[in-house]
C-alpha cells in the first residue's frame, strides 16, 4: 500500500486537512495547465440524476448545430470528435484530470466544453480554476449521497454553491454568468433564489421559458411540441422516456441561451447519437422479439420516475433484472427493491458489482424488502448472463424487459476480479441467437 493510499484510508473524506490537500491540487495543475478553461464556454451540470444524459445530449446538440464541442461525465470523455471512455467511472475526474483535458479541448480548438459535476467534487474544491459560464440543474432528489453528506440539508446547501459561486469566476468577454433551472423540480424555488446575469428554466409540467407539450413516447424516440420564447416548433429527439425528456429540454434551453436558432437546433435534436445505457433501446430481428431497454438506474430516485416512462412504452408486462451494487449504500437498496416490488410485473434478481460484498449476502438483504414468493413473479438467478437470458427469452412479444444499474458499464466487479461485461452487448448477442 502507497503512503497516499494509506492516508486517504485514515484521514476522512471531509477533514479540512483532506479538503486543503484538494484545493492545493487543484490550484497547481490549473496553474500548470495554464488556465485553459478560460479560453473556453465552459457548461457544469450538476444534479440528482440524469448529469451524464443531460452533459452528453448538450455535447451532442452542440456539435449537431455545428460547434466545436468537449465533455467530460461519468460515461465518456469528449473531445470535438475524438471519444474516450472515462476508465476511472468518476462523475468530476481529478483536478489534474480535468485540467489536462481541457487543454486538450483548448488545443483541439473546442469552443465549448460541458463538465458533469458531482456534490463531493463541488465539496472537494475540485472544480478550482475552472471558469465556469453557465450551470445547468437537472434535478435534485432526497436521501442522496447520505453516505457522504451529514443529511439532505448539507448536501442540497452543498449543490447551490456552485451556483452561487457563479458570478464570482473569471469572467470572459462578452460571455454572460448564466443559470439554467428545471422549473418542474420541487427544489426549483431554492435554486431560483441565486442571481446571475442571465436565468432561463425549462419544463415539460409547469411553465418555463422552454416548455414541451403533446408529448408522444415511443420505444424508438420522442415528439414534442417545442415552445420556446418567440416560436412554436415540432420536434422529435432519439431518446425514450420523460426523464429524457427533460434532459432534452436542459439541452434546447442551452443551445437558445446561446443564440443558436430555434429552427437549427429541432432539425439537429434527430442528428443527436445514442447515450450509452442510458434508456437504451436494444433492437431485435424479429416481430416476436420483446422491447428490451439497458438503463443506469439504481436508486430509488430513478426507478421512482421510471415505471411511468415504461408504461407508456408497452402494454404488456413489465420485467426488470436488477441487483444491488456493493459499493453503494443498502438503503439504496432497500427503497429500490420496494419501488420494483409495487411496479414491475416481474422481478429477476441478479448480481451487479458486488464489490468485496458476497452476492448472496445482497441478495439476502433485497430480498427482505420483496413481498413475492420465488417462482411467482420473483426469480433470483446470480448469474447476470442467465438472469438477463432467461428475462428475454421468457417475455412474450408486447413485454418490456429492463436491464437496470449498470448500463453502459462495460467491466463487472466480482471481489478484485474484473469480468468484461457488457449488458447491452449480452442482451443483443442473446436476441441475435434467438
Amino acid at each position: 500500500m502507497s503512503i497516499i493510499q494509506f492516508l486517504r484510508n485514515i484521514i476522512p473524506e471531509r477533514s479540512p486537512v483532506r479538503l486543503a490537500y484538494h484545493k492545493l491540487c487543484a490550484i497547481a495543475v490549473t496553474i500548470w495547465y495554464r488556465f485553459p478553461s478560460q479560453r473556453l464556454k465552459v457548461i457544469a451540470v450538476t444534479g440528482t440524476s440524469g448529469k451524464s444524459s443531460t452533459v452528453t445530449m448538450i455535447q451532442s446538440l452542440l456539435r449537431a448545430c455545428g460547434k466545436k464541442v468537449g465533455s467530460i461525465s461519468t460515461i465518456q470523455i469528449n473531445i470535438d470528435d475524438q471519444v474516450l471512455p472515462n476508465q476511472s467511472l468518476r462523475t468530476t475526474l481529478r483536478p489534474s484530470e480535468t485540467q489536462k483535458l481541457l487543454r486538450k479541448m483548448v488545443s483541439q480548438k473546442c469552443e465549448y466544453a460541458v463538465i458533469e459535476v458531482s456534490s463531493h467534487a463541488i465539496d472537494q474544491n475540485r472544480l478550482w480554476g475552472i471558469a465556469i459560464d453557465t450551470v445547468v440543474l437537472t434535478n435534485i432528489s432526497d436521501h442522496e449521497h447520505l453516505d457522504y453528506h451529514e443529511n439532505f440539508s448539507d448536501y442540497i446547501r452543498t449543490k447551490k454553491k456552485l451556483f452561487q459561486s457563479l458570478n464570482a469566476q473569471y469572467r470572459k468577454p462578452n460571455v454572460d454568468k448564466t443559470i439554467i433551472l428545471n422549473a418542474d423540480d420541487q427544489h426549483f424555488a431554492y435554486f431560483n433564489e441565486v442571481l446571475s446575469d442571465k436565468k432561463w428554466t425549462y419544463a415539460r409540467k409547469k411553465n418555463g421559458n422552454i416548455k414541451s407539450s403533446d408529448t408522444e413516447y415511443t420505444n424508438k424516440n420522442t415528439s414534442f411540441t417545442l415552445n420556446l420564447p418567440n416560436n412554436v416548433l415540432r420536434a422529435t429527439s432519439p431518446f425514450i422516456g420523460a426523464y429524457n425528456l427533460e434532459n432534452t429540454l436542459a439541452a434546447i434551453t442551452v443551445c437558445v441561451s446561446e443564440g443558436i436558432a430555434p429552427e437549427t437546433i429541432a432539425n439537429s435534436l434527430q442528428k443527436m447519437g445514442k447515450i450509452p445505457g442510458r434508456l437504451e433501446y436494444i433492437q431485435g430481428n424479429l416481430p416476436t422479439d420483446p422491447t428490451v431497454i439497458v438503463d443506469f438506474s439504481y436508486k430509488p430516485s430513478s426507478f421512482a420516475v421510471l415505471f411511468d416512462t415504461l408504461r407508456k412504452l408497452t402494454n404488456g408486462r413489465i420485467v426488470v433484472v436488477w441487483g444491488g451494487a456493493g459499493g453503494r449504500a443498502p438503503e439504496n437498496w432497500h427503497e429500490s427493491a420496494k419501488i420494483l416490488d409495487a411496479n414491475a410485473d416481474e422481478i429477476i434478481l441478479t448480481t451487479d458489482d458486488p464489490g468485496n460484498i458476497p452476492p448472496k449476502d445482497i441478495a439476502t438483504e433485497i430480498k427482505k424488502y420483496i413481498n413475492r414468493t420465488e417462482g411467482d413473479r420473483f426469480f433470483d438467478i446470480p448469474d447476470r448472463y442467465e438472469a438477463i437470458r432467461y428475462a428475454i427469452l421468457t417475455a412474450e412479444p408486447n413485454d418490456l424487459v429492463l436491464i437496470a444499474g449498470r448500463g453502459h458499464e462495460a467491466i463487472q466487479k466480482i471481489g478484485k476480479v474484473e469480468i468484461p461485461f457488457d449488458d447491452r452487448v449480452i442482451a443483443k448477442e442473446i436476441l441475435d441467437n434467438n
